[in-house]
């Protein structure tokens, strides 16, 4: 999954955060949330019938994995 999201990065098909996503659902293919996610966070989701993947990362661990110098809950993947 992490290979994945490099790659959605890399084509500038990912959005960052709870908020992107909600405004995009209609245009996405997968939603990512890493394992220390807020439970109000996952229950949006949830409520919202989006389809959750859950990452076996932390969103530190995952932000040095894939790079970046901010950490996130939730990624989406656009179609």
């Amino acid at each position: 999954m992490v290979i994945e999201l490099k790659k959605a990065i890399e084509e500038r098909k990912v959005l960052f955060g709870i908020k992107q996503v909600m405004k995009n659902t209609k245009d996405l293919e997968k939603v990512f949330v890493v394992t220390d996610c807020r439970n109000e966070i996952i229950g949006i989701l949830e409520n919202n019938k989006v389809d959750i993947e859950f990452l076996d990362f932390s969103k530190e661990k995952l932000a040095n994995k894939l790079m970046l110098d901010f950490k996130c809950e939730v990624f989406g993947l656009r179609k």
